[in-house]
Order: C-alpha cells, then structure tokens, then sequence
C-alpha cells in the first residue's frame, strides 16, 4: 500500500514539537512516486551542547507499509552523506561545520526502527544572538544521486530572554481570576511554550529517607503575534489560573489524605519555569501539520524543505527557579492533609542536589 505524506507529517508533528520540549528522535515519510524524496528535521539551539539533525528519505511500500517502516535501510541513506552547516553573521559567512554521523541506541519502540538511529550532528558551538549580531545557518546536503539539498533558519534568541516576574501566586484570593506572568521576548521568537516544575522533598515515614519530586505543568503555547499585541509595559505576558496549579499537584500526588507522619517540604525557590522560544519555521510547520488546522487541498504536503520534507528551524530555552508569591505557601501548610512544609532554604545553588540545598 502506499501511504500519504499528510498522514506520516502527523507523526512527525508528535516527535518534532511535543511542544519543543523533547529532543529529535526520530522523522520519516513515506511518498507515493517511487523515487527519492529526502526528509530533513534540525531544530537548532545554540545553548546545547552537541546539535543533532535527522536525515533520512521516504520509501515506497508495496505491502504493510509500517512493517516496512520497521526496516533501517527502508529510509537511513547508506554510509555518511556530505551535509554541512554554513554560518552567517549580519548575513555573510564565517565558517563551515562539517557533520558526523552517531547512532543512538535509546529511541524508543514505535511507529519507525528502534532501537538504533543515524543521526548527523556536530559538537562545535553555535552563535547566539546579540545587540549587533544575527546569526543564522544553512544546511547543505549532497545526495548520491548527486542532488543537493540546502535550507537555511534564523537563529532564535539572545541575552535579552528572560522572566521579568518574580513569582508564581497561586494563592487561593485569587480563585476564578487570571493572573500574569511577565518575560521579555526572543529574537526571531515566533512561538513560545512554558512548563512549571514544582518540586518538593518527600519524606513518607519520620525516620525515613526524604526524595526529591517534581510535578510538571504544561501551561501552554502562545503565537508571538498574539503576544505582541497584548504586551504590558514593554513585557510579553501569558496567563495562568491559581485553582488549576492545585487541580495539577492533586493528580500528583494521589488526591486529599497523605499517608500518617508523611511530610512534603517546601524550599524557597521551588519553581523551576522552563521557557522555550521556536523560530518561525518550526512555528509553521506545527501549525500546518495540526490535525485540527483546516487546509486547502494544496496544504496537504505542506513542507518548509525545497526538494524534500520536513522542517529545519531554531530554539531557545530559559530555566529560571522562581517563589511562590503571595499566601502560596501558607495556603499550602494549611491543607494539611497533604502535608506541605515550608523550609526556606535560600536560593538554590545549581551545583548542589536539593538535600544538600535545604540542609
């Protein structure tokens, strides 16, 4: 059978941009001309260390089109194809990276091959963002077929990324109302997605060993052109609501009764906001490849890559550890069925894990 790109571009859409906030796993196509049709998925971040890129091909299947996609070199190009990064500042080039291929051993059983991966990558720095410079990349791709691929982003963000608030106010006042959170924008920002991490030290019995835990909280993604036109004294805002904070930390730790002589310590700072800026490219490409988007026929095979599929883009992320503002945390002490205490400890040293922080 042969199976559309619409309906793999799906799938891709669920590796790609769990709201950004996973890591590239895995990206194929299938195609129904029987010739080749490369696939390419980068997002790039100057912040991280090593930089992956996946470049595979879409394949023609005359049976069970998933049985064949369970088959490496049904998409993997032999050997090591001639890719490259070309970058460019204020819109000239400086250097060139040449790509190494590394296989992973740790991708997860699904739709595609497992556990082994080719993924081309490059441990050398990338530019970031500053007053007076932009930076962006090319990728090139030489084929064996002699065909040559090339893409080119705009990297995403600068110094200037970051929170503005203090604090998140959950406290209960403020039930049924909105609240704000300030930060300000990324360059070539076009999409931005925030997750909460709460995290508190766990000790289930008194002589007990005390554990770490984190609940998260996806609170959302906003398009920067919505954000831009709702700004507040020169700051980006998104919102949130105090009751769903408690709805979350409920289904986190098991309901309203702790067990007998449980004890759930509170620090300081235990919010760790994760905030993550995605380059219009990647933006385009989650919004097109939306399930719910309604497209024209000629959206179909909606692509960001010229001769191929797939999308090659760039992000930022920010980790910034915050205070629970207002009556937060007496409202938490004082639901004692659940078992919160306030510790204090400070402002958390990265280095340190978080029972060395609060000792």
């Amino acid at each position: 059978m042969m199976c559309g790109i619409r309906q793999i571009a799906r799938l891709l859409l669920l590796v790609a941009c769990v709201g950004c906030f996973s890591s590239c796993k895995h990206e194929v196509d299938l195609y129904a001309d029987y010739k080749q049709v490369p696939i390419i998925y980068g997002i790039l971040d100057a912040q991280a260390d090593t930089n992956f890129i996946k470049i595979t091909r879409a394949f023609y299947a005359s049976g069970d089109a998933t049985q064949v996609a369970m088959n490496p070199d049904s998409s993997e190009f032999p050997g090591r194809l001639n890719a490259r990064l070309t970058e460019y500042l204020n819109g000239e080039p400086t250097r060139e990276i040449v790509l190494d291929t590394i296989t992973i051993h740790n991708k997860q059983e699904g739709v595609f091959y497992a556990p082994k991966q080719k993924l081309y990558y490059t441990a050398e720095p990338l530019c970031q963002n500053a007053s007076n410079k932009r930076y962006s990349y090319r990728l090139t791709v030489a084929f064996p077929n002699k065909d040559t691929i090339s893409t080119q982003c705009d990297m995403v963000g600068n110094t200037g990324f970051k929170v503005q608030s203090l604090a998140f106010n959950f406290s209960k006042e403020y039930f049924g109302r909105k609240r704000e959170f300030r930060f300000k924008p990324a360059v070539n920002g076009a999409r931005y997605e925030f997750r909460l991490g709460f995290t508190f030290l766990e000790q289930r019995t008194p002589d007990g060993d005390s554990v770490p835990r984190t609940m998260y909280w996806n609170i959302g993604a906003y398009d920067d052109r919505w954000l831009s036109t709702h700004m507040v004294e020169n700051c980006y805002v998104f919102n949130y609501y105090p009751e769903a904070f408690y709805k979350e930390l409920k289904e986190f730790i098991g309901g309203d009764t702790a067990v007998v002589g449980l004890k759930r310590y509170i620090t300081d700072y235990p919010i760790e906001l994760t905030m993550k800026a995605c380059g219009s490219k990647l933006q385009q490409y989650i919004h097109y490849n939306d399930p719910s988007h309604l497209v024209t026929p000629g959206d179909l095979e909606f692509s960001l890559i010229e001769g191929g599929y797939g999308v090659f883009s760039s992000r930022m992320t920010r980790k910034t550890k915050l205070r629970l503002g207002g009556t937060t945390v007496p409202d938490l002490v004082a639901m004692t069925n659940w078992g919160f205490v306030f510790i204090g400890g400070g402002y958390p040293d990265e280095d340190k894990t978080l029972e060395e922080f609060i000792q």
